[in-house]
């Protein structure tokens, strides 16, 4: 077969070249089609079902919607998890499914099941709804509206604007699933109802509510025939908007009394007023001049992007429909973006092809010192651009993005890409120019006593000797030397590459966050080095038989020429000395296998996302107005750094859909300016420690730092916003609270655990009305007549809406603010008993001050606290450890009670248990794969000698970088394994060959080794090389190829020098079998 593809390359030689031309120009119409993200979107597969339930308690929420809706979900198949929050007024569960649920898929069962659920959730408390599509990183794009001093426009008409015209602008753009609101006022139109004028008119809020609904509606009587034409007939009653519609409001009749029409005006004020506030956005950024610039309180959107969209596309679509929301918008009112994932898109990307350039610049660099000739290097490196060019045209057909995993294969594999085309070369090189020394006499002969024959045979087309090298006689023949070389080569070329390619096979079997990560690498590594194979054997000989046409002189390189001398003498004496080398590796080893119980362990580094994500929680019982006094004190504490851009406070959340925080959480996204303005501080670690100090000054607040996708993601993957999660299970919220307080004191005192915290599951302060049975039965009562007048006397009931255009306005009843702003005043409200007798409310129900849950969490129906933690200056596994020690020893857990460790650990561990399948694997395949190649099972033992070689390199990197053992290194390791092995199999044919041509074991061994210096050292430094601009990078997304590629490098250095001596030294023990075959 192998030699049939070189034939074909080199008789074809100008069809293979149009097929070049042809495939590169089309890669300019493709490759720009190519998906672009920032990272792999790593969410597992979920939904999220909503329910708002006005006015509900924590404790409510969950018993009334929370249960019924988990105990229906747990019937769908793929199941994995179902979590919950039940807070204030919301209940959230999210439903995540097994890893290759289509998401429509699993999305239509949860709308199937839900029907199921709402049967079981009392009329009137909540209609549970889907979440958006989104993902981790769906929030790819958010933006102020901002009015100028002097436009008029407050904090309820910015908020009118985005919800009526900016989010529909936004939301046809292909990829968006939902703009959220945050902050501002939506407005209303509020009728508060005077609980005295209703006991004077006997009148109540129902009355009021019916009146309201009787007196705004539109309706249609269908046509009317006047003459020749048809008149459509219309009941408009609509309320009219603005000023006009209270006016209308005010004006509708509720009752007549005695001759006299009681209208709403006469029993309550009609205003323009706000939603009950769950959340707001503030801001403070910094001027052109440098100068702080308070906004204050802000209208912000937030555009969510659909699961498996374009990130790139969606935020170009947004920024075409900007022009046109722009014109759309009121003279005054500016539309601002301020976060923009397209920014971190580029710099990703930008990571990597900093990267990829300064490969190829090693790479050509070295190519040309050692082959010494233009014509060479330029045939070698050629395969890097086309290579990459296929690559990137087949991920772009499959519809594959290119992020900084996909790219960061593509930068893993450059020097990989050449070492097909460097040994083909070297070997052209080889044959262009003489034969090695064994065969000069003979081939010498052949070619004085053939000439004329060989000759006529060329003209034919045809080839009747198998000599191929006296370049001084023969230069009609170069098309065979070029067959006969490639031929040679052509199959370890090929088996090399494919144990690269099996290598990797292995990561398809990684799961969850981890197969996310690094499955895209694996697939961009194995599609780069199958298009570097086509290149060698395909394009190299048809290209080699145009630029080497008249010959080839081959020069002695000036850096390889002291190299080899040196290499023949040390070689010389190591095959005299084998104890020592056998000895000087195992002590290596054994020093590398002794340091990685020294190295710690992560889950995957920290990407820096250029912006901090700060969450400081106030008390359970904070007010939203409490929070927007202090958001902006801390505003400008952060400020001071020079190193901020600018400061964005979150208080609460946005609209359903988006993250359910409470009122006393404030969540501030910090812009950073790039790392090279930096002066204060020269990493985000640092400058976090130094706002920490900063704000210590307020105590009681709780400090969280992290990263918003970074956040996100470990939201959507555990529940939790943070690194580390300590689970705490069991019924009953004090106990949990109790134990969860425990845990916490123990945990801060875990050299590496930063910002301890628990959740807030006490503490919020609450007013119970709880009614008394007996004085009901005395006035004759029940209790849905004291819960009526909560909900809707106190909480409010919505009476229809006032339509305007696409706008629509909730009209709210609810008692006045003086008649329900304290105990008093709620112990006042009276209530009419069946005997038409007037009843306080004080009277029929105790009203008291109490402590409640401000939310509880589920996960699979377990009641559960989590104690939150970030690691800093240590590896995770190692505070992990420590963590369970103290938490044993110190904290004493009542029966039903367990704890459970996830977050990032949690994927850790699973990570851990694949990699423990995914080496031994790797490894077997690779022994398989060497003695389908050599025949032998002592040759495939003594090539995989290289493996554990490379380890020592790439523990000894690990350990003096300061790096953890993670998932990166892992892999690192992993492909290490595919590199490292190479070598050897270039090696151990070229010995082969030697002995199969006559030559003595010995001689056979040390001619083998010292002729394939130069094709053993070019691919062991372009391979390295071509890391080495990833290892030095300080880009978005290094962290995370940074300890990749240092494993590859370490291994590579200490794999090719102890090979080119230990390999040669072990050879005739491990290969006797085979040696005696080769001479028979």
């Amino acid at each position: 077969m192998f030699n049939k593809m070189i034939d074909f390359s080199v008789n074809n030689r100008l069809l293979v070249m149009l097929m070049l031309i042809a495939t590169l120009i089309a890669s300019v119409f493709i490759i720009p089609q190519l998906n672009l993200d920032a990272f792999p979107d790593v969410t597992n597969v979920q939904v999220a079902v909503n329910t708002e339930a006005p006015g509900l308690a924590a404790e409510e929420v969950e018993q009334l919607i929370t249960y019924p809706i988990e105990a229906v979900m747990y019937a769908m198949p793929d199941v994995e998890q179902v979590r919950s929050i039940s807070k204030t007024g919301l209940s959230g569960v999210t439903v995540v499914f097994k890893e290759g649920t289509d998401i429509y898929f699993a999305r239509q069962l949860v709308f199937e099941r839900l029907q199921a659920a709402k049967e079981l959730i009392p009329i009137g408390v909540g209609t549970p709804e889907m979440g958006p599509n989104t993902s981790g990183l769906g929030q790819v794009f958010q933006y102020l509206l901002i009015a100028d001093k002097d436009a008029g426009y407050d904090a309820m008409a910015l908020r009118s604007l985005n919800d009526w015209i900016v989010k529909l602008l936004v939301m046809p753009v292909d990829g968006v699933t939902d703009v959220l609101s945050f902050g501002g006022n939506v407005r209303q139109y509020q009728v508060n109802v005077e609980p005295s004028k209703l006991l004077s008119y006997e009148l109540t809020q129902d009355d009021i509510v019916r009146a309201l609904d009787n007196n705004n509606s539109n309706v249609g009587g269908w046509y009317m025939n006047r003459g020749q034409e048809q008149l459509v007939i219309r009941g408009t009653g609509w309320f009219s908007g603005g000023e006009a519609g209270l006016r209308d409001i005010q004006q509708v009749p509720v009752k007549t009394v005695a001759g006299t029409v009681i209208t709403v005006a006469d029993v309550a004020t009609v205003e323009l007023g706000s939603e009950i506030r769950q959340g707001a956005v503030t801001m403070t950024r910094r001027t052109e001049n440098g100068e702080s610039e308070s906004l204050g309180e802000v209208v912000s959107g937030i555009v969510l992007k659909r699961m498996g969209a374009n990130t790139k596309a969606t935020i170009d679509g947004i920024n075409a429909r900007l022009p046109l929301i722009e014109q759309a918008l009121p003279k005054g009112v500016r539309f601002e973006p301020f976060y923009d994932q397209s920014d971190l898109i580029v710099k990703a990307v930008s990571t990597v092809v900093d990267s990829l350039i300064l490969a190829f610049i090693f790479i050509a660099i070295v190519l040309a010192l050692f082959l010494m000739n233009l014509r060479a290097t330029f045939l070698v490196l050629i395969s890097i651009p086309i290579s990459i060019a296929i690559t990137l045209m087949i991920m772009s057909y499959l519809g594959l993005s290119a992020n900084l995993m996909s790219l960061g294969g593509i930068a893993v594999a450059i020097g990989m890409l050449v070492d097909g085309s460097v040994v083909m070369v070297e070997n052209m090189f080889k044959h262009l120019n003489r034969p090695d020394d064994s065969h000069l006499a003979d081939a010498i002969a052949r070619n004085e006593s053939t000439e004329g024959s060989n000759a006529r045979s060329f003209a034919l087309g045809e080839c009747k000797t198998s000599d191929p090298h006296d370049v001084a006689h023969d230069r009609h023949g170069m098309p065979l030397r070029l067959k006969q070389a490639g031929k040679e080569v052509a199959r370890p070329i090929f088996f090399a590459a494919s144990i690269i390619l099996v290598v990797f096979m292995p990561l398809f079997s990684f799961e969850g966050v981890e197969a996310k990560l690094f499955q895209p690498m694996a697939i961009s590594i194995i599609l780069a080095v199958i298009s570097a194979i086509f290149v060698a054997l395909i394009i190299v000989p048809a290209m080699a038989t145009y630029l080497f046409k008249n010959g080839i002189q081959e020069r002695q390189s000036i850096i390889l020429r002291p190299l080899e001398r040196w290499y023949r003498k040390s070689l010389a004496v190591a095959m005299q000395h084998t104890t020592v080398v056998i000895v000087s590796s195992m002590v290596l080893l054994l020093s590398a296998i002794a340091l990685v119980p020294q190295i710690g362990t992560e889950f995957v580094p920290e990407l820096e996302e250029g912006t901090i994500n700060l969450r400081a929680t106030l008390a359970p019982s904070s007010s939203l107005e409490t929070a927007l006094k202090v958001a902006p004190i801390l505003e400008k504490k952060l400020m001071k750094f020079p190193e901020v851009d600018y400061t964005l406070s979150r208080m609460g959340r946005a609209e359903i859909g988006g993250d359910p925080e409470p009122v006393n959480n404030i969540e501030i996204y910090i812009g950073l300016k790039p790392v090279s303005e930096w002066t204060s501080a020269k990493d985000r670690y640092e400058l976090q420690c130094l706002m920490e100090i900063e704000l210590e000054q307020f105590p009681g607040l709780l400090l969280n730092f992290s990263q918003p996708i970074a956040t996100r993601v470990d939201e959507l993957l555990s529940g939790v916003k943070a690194q580390l999660a300590i689970k705490l299970f069991g019924a009953d919220l004090a106990v949990l609270a109790a134990k969860g307080q425990e845990i916490a004191a123990v945990m801060k005192t875990v050299d590496g655990a930063r910002d301890v915290a628990m959740e807030q599951i006490i503490g919020e302060a609450q007013l119970v009305i709880k009614p008394n049975r007996q004085q009901l039965s005395r006035f004759g009562l029940s209790v849905s007549d004291v819960m009526s007048v909560v909900k809707n006397g106190i909480g409010g009931t919505t009476a229809g809406q006032v339509i305007n255009g696409n706008e629509r306005y909730d009209i709210y009843v609810r008692l006045q603010e003086k008649s329900r702003n304290s105990r008093d005043a709620i112990a006042e409200l009276r209530l009419q008993s069946p005997t038409g007798a007037w009843v306080r409310l004080g009277d029929i129900a105790n009203i008291s001050l109490e402590s409640g849950p401000p939310q509880v969490r589920r996960d699979d129906v377990q009641r559960r606290v989590v104690i939150q933690a970030n690691v800093q200056g240590r590896d995770m596994g190692s505070v992990v450890a420590d963590i369970r020690a103290v938490i044993e020893e110190n904290v004493a857990l009542p029966a039903g009670y367990s704890v459970a460790i996830g977050g990032q650990f949690e994927n850790q561990q699973r990570a851990q248990a694949r990699l423990a399948i995914v080496l031994p694997v790797s490894l077997g395949l690779i022994a398989l794969l060497l003695y389908f190649a050599f025949g032998s099972t002592g040759q495939a033992m003594l090539i995989l000698v290289n493996v554990p070689l490379a380890i020592i390199g790439g523990v000894f990197s690990l350990y003096i970088s300061g790096q953890y053992l993670s998932v990166p290194s892992s892999v690192g390791f992993i492909t290490l394994f595919g590199v490292a092995v190479l070598n050897g199999v270039v090696m151990v044919e070229s010995i082969n060959q030697r002995i199969q041509d006559g030559l003595a074991t010995p001689i056979a061994v040390f001619e083998g080794a010292t002729s394939r210096l130069r094709p053993v050292l070019m691919t062991a430094i372009t391979s390295a090389l071509g890391l080495i601009p990833m290892l030095m990078s300080n880009g978005v997304g290094a962290e995370i190829q940074r300890p990749l590629a240092s494993v590859i490098v370490g291994g590579l250095v200490t794999a090719t020098l102890l090979t080119l001596f230990v390999l040669p030294v072990l050879f005739s023990w491990f290969s006797k079998t085979k040696i005696a075959s080769l001479q028979r």
